[in-house]
């Protein structure tokens, strides 16, 4: 982690010396001396990257790291007191002035100080010698790691039938053409077990008679791996001539050997444990096409790289159920004998703890092999972990560990940040961009600057780079196909919190009476998970503590003791229920000190906004939820580089906002759920979110009787960059094009009450939405009919309506809605789809819940169009 702790530090001296010069005063020069040094550093870690195998080095990159600590400690400590300071009143700081002096000669000091640690690192660096010619050796542990790996992988398997099948399919039926064909999937869930399965199958030796396996792996050798290739086609004589000789061959003259002996033959080869897209491109050129039904098969934990090289779709593995992991369990502990009736239960709970990983199952299969009897399981059972590795000690977690090595520097933070979530925990796609973009895993563009992409696409782009290398597991997808919620697996989640902690990167802590933290763990990130009521011991301790994000997972109804004071410096305040518990909690007075503060999120009933709040100029996210309208007032708009304001519900009264005076909010990009009203509307009229793009509404009570609802919000088409919008609770929608902004890809309605045909025709007409939500309880009585005219919705993809009422008819018009992909339906009284629907030749999916008999009826005899789905439940 020392290549991210330098890269964020250089980050924040950087907007230090740009956002905070009247605060730094007395000692830029030095910052600026630090700056440049840290600037060289970087380019040492970026040259060391993936080569880091000598335990000087190693260490040598640890001391970058804890002095890159210390730097961002002082800073921040420095620029909070500075703040202090600048607040005071006149007669305040003329009485502070002396400790404030005082302040700047220890920071002058600190300083100092580090110029010589991290002159000590330079010495130390040349005193052994360490430069780029350190870095070539090769890591013998983790090879030998890799050979255990293949050993263990080959193991017999089960549950793999369906998916040998379909490789088998590939192989075997799809022309004469050349073709590739990959397997894919997370480490431990058997792709060298399916391949060498295939491999040694008699029928695919009678089809391909020439047939050659080559070892890739991360850090592969084209040398090798083109060697492993001609041992399997040279016979025993030829090929350990050449071996002899293999020093007098370069690298082009020994892939013309390779493409030599497959030239005319039909054949198989198998590249097993591709990590990169350069292999493919490396090798393509030594696989002759002759047309003659020859393949290549690659096994991958990457499925970009599977698609990059694949000439077809991949075969994904998946986890194996209950029932396979038992049956998988059994075999290797119990081969010729059924499983002893009373170790039964606790077997199933050993097997149940690896989580359908194949590997994980193994290797727990070799330990409870060992010792056939309750007491010797239950002792395996009360430290999985520690216990879960092979006869040769090496863990399940060490085998993983080698898709984290293989990371490049810029994701391995946003992977270990996984860690800090419970074990089974589903978590929120966007709500892990947004904290990954608050740590500064992702630097935030300048306003203004369009050539430069926004920090959330970024992200985004960054989670799916870590699902197609199969070490986050997508839960669900939103309807433009980005992840919805994703989660981990429990050993790669150990694996998060193990190089984590060695990292003091972050730490986890469980129970419910737990001390307070404060002076005692030295991570950076804190992850409390509290298994009840939580209490923490109330301890001042008078030290600053070193965690930036501070986290609680609540399993209770109540938090006690919630004391905050010694974390001044945290920048992510995360609080949350798992439970769903809402409890009424004020917003924690510490806060007010933590000017460093970006991310605040409180997954309670909060009662009011304190002032203090609007102090916190770092905030670039609020997320509250309330039992009533929070109102913030006209001091947000300091808040200039707040990005997203959640609150259920609020209000804002930020009377005079506008863009003529200067008050605006240029960063702000969501603000959800906001009461309609007409303090509203003028602050859009005005331009004060002059780069919203999602934007949620809501009719909150009766207590505007309703005049301010979004009929009346014609400013809407003030927001040139609103591209979502989600309306709630509103009793009217207006019939008026003119009320929504052209650019709208995404409208969401909830409770929108007196929904009628007229509504939807001036959806119809928006020229980009792509998505449409339509949400109950019911669309007003009297108006049973739905009609898509021609030509309306001409992009739209998704569109569902659920928990709808009271609609009898839907009728579609031929070439409405063309491009219609994914259709739910949840209407108790619809009876019948139209018929034009299934002539939509774009149309993948359609779900019905919940269907009305007749409606479930007429779809019996629907005829769907080529790879269209239908599904009830």
């Amino acid at each position: 982690m020392a290549d991210s702790a330098v890269s964020f530090l250089l980050q924040k001296l950087s907007q230090i010396l740009v956002d905070e010069a009247k605060l730094i005063a007395g000692v830029e020069n030095k910052i600026r001396y630090l700056t440049n040094e840290f600037k060289f550093i970087d380019i040492f870690l970026k040259s060391s990257e993936g080569k880091r195998s000598s335990k000087i080095v190693e260490e040598v990159v640890k001391q970058i790291r804890d002095v890159a600590y210390e730097v961002e400690d002082l800073m921040d400590i420095y620029v909070a007191n500075a703040a202090t300071h600048r607040s005071r009143n006149m007669l305040s700081k003329l009485l502070c002035c002396i400790s404030h002096v005082m302040m700047l000669h220890e920071v002058d000091s600190e300083i100092e100080r580090i110029k010589a640690t991290i002159n000590s690192i330079y010495q130390n660096k040349d005193r052994y010698s360490i430069g780029e010619g350190e870095f070539k050796c090769r890591d013998d542990n983790e090879e030998l790691i890799r050979r255990r790996r293949r050993d263990v992988e080959e193991e017999e398997v089960v549950g793999l039938l369906d998916d040998s099948s379909f490789v088998l399919k590939q192989l075997m039926e799809t022309g004469s053409c050349c073709s590739v064909v990959s397997i894919t999937g997370m480490g431990g869930l058997g792709k060298t077990t399916l391949a060498r399965k295939i491999y040694n199958k008699k029928e695919v030796g009678e089809v391909f008679p020439f047939r050659a396996w080559g070892y890739v792996s991360n850090d592969y050798r084209v040398e090798e791996l083109l060697l492993s290739l001609l041992k399997c086609l040279l016979s025993t004589s030829e090929y350990n001539g050449l071996f002899e000789k293999r020093h007098d061959y370069d690298e082009e003259e020994m892939k013309e050997k390779v493409k030599e002996s497959l030239r005319g033959k039909k054949y198989l080869v198998v590249l097993d444990d591709i990590w990169k897209t350069q292999v493919w491109d490396d090798l393509q050129g030594v696989f002759p096409n002759d047309n003659n039904g020859s393949r290549i098969l690659i096994t991958s934990r990457d499925r970009d790289v599977a698609s990059y090289a694949g000439t077809m779709p991949p075969c994904e593995l998946s986890f194996l159920d209950e029932e396979e992991s038992w049956q998988l369990f059994c075999k290797k502990v119990f081969p010729a004998q059924d499983c002893h009736s009373n170790l039964r239960g606790l077997g199933k709970e050993l097997v149940g703890s690896c989580k359908g990983l194949p590997l994980a199952i193994i290797v727990m299969a070799g330990l409870a092999k060992k010792g056939i009897s309750q007491r010797e399981w239950l002792k395996i059972k009360g430290n999985v972990n520690q216990h879960c590795d092979d006869e040769n000690g090496t863990r399940v977690v060490d085998i993983l560990k080698l898709s984290y090595d293989s990371l490049p520097q810029r994701l391995k933070p946003c992977f270990l940040y996984l860690g800090i979530f419970p074990e089974d925990y589903e978590i929120l796609g966007r709500e892990l961009i947004k904290l990954w973009i608050a740590e500064g895993f992702i630097q935030v563009k300048e306003i203004g600057n369009s050539d430069v992409p926004e920090p959330e696409d970024i992200a985004d782009h960054y989670l799916d780079e870590l699902v197609d290398r199969s070490l986050v597991q997508v839960a669900s997808r939103r309807s433009d196909g980005g992840v919805k919620t994703c989660r981990i697996h429990d050993h790669l989640r150990d694996l998060c919190i193990s190089e984590g902690k060695a990292d003091k990167f972050l730490e986890v802590r469980r129970g419910s009476n737990i001390p307070h933290p404060a002076g005692i763990s030295n991570s950076r990130k804190l992850s409390i998970h509290c298994t009840t009521d939580f209490s923490w011991h109330t301890r001042n301790t008078g030290n600053q503590s070193c965690t930036r994000s501070l986290f609680f997972f609540a399993h209770g109804k109540r938090v006690q003791n919630l004391t905050l004071k010694d974390f001044k410096l945290a920048r992510i305040m995360y609080l949350t229920n798992v439970l769903g518990w809402r409890i009424v909690v004020p917003i924690p007075n510490d806060l007010k000190t933590m000017i460093h503060l970006r991310y605040l999120r409180i997954d309670s009933w909060v009662k009011s906004i304190p002032d203090f709040i609007y102090n916190l100029y770092n905030l670039e996210v609020i997320e509250l939820w309330s039992k009533s309208i929070l109102i913030f007032s006209s001091k947000l708009w300091k808040l200039k580089r707040l990005r997203h304001l959640r609150a259920r519900p609020f209000r804002l009264a930020l009377q005079g906002m506008s863009s003529e005076n200067g008050k605006t909010m240029p960063n702000l990009q969501t603000l959800l759920l906001i009461h309609i009203d007409p303090q509203l509307e003028s602050m859009i009229r005005n331009g004060s979110f002059p780069n919203l793009k999602k934007l949620g509404l809501v009719q909150w009570g009766e207590d505007n009787g309703d005049r301010y609802s979004v009929r009346e919000l014609q400013c809407l088409q003030c927001l040139k960059s609103l591209g979502k919008l989600r309306i709630s609770g509103t009793s009217k929608l207006s019939s008026e094009a003119s009320v929504f902004p052209p650019n709208l890809t995404k409208v969401t309605l909830n409770r929108v009450r007196r929904f009628d045909s007229s509504c939807m025709r001036v959806l119809g007409k928006l020229p980009k939405l792509q998505i449409l939500k339509i949400r109950g309880p019911e669309i007003v009585r009297g108006s049973h009919d739905i009609h898509f005219a021609i030509e309306e919705f001409p992009c739209l993809q998704v569109f569902k309506m659920i928990w709808m009422s009271h609609v009898v008819t839907w009728t579609l018009d031929k070439g409405a809605m063309p491009s219609l992909q994914y259709l739910v339906i949840d209407c108790s009284y619809l009876k019948q789809l139209p018929q034009e629907l299934w002539s939509l030749a774009t149309l993948q999916k359609v779900h019905v819940i919940q269907p009305h008999s007749e409606l479930r009826n007429s779809l019996q005899h629907v005829v769907l169009n080529n790879g269209c789905k239908l599904i009830f439940s």
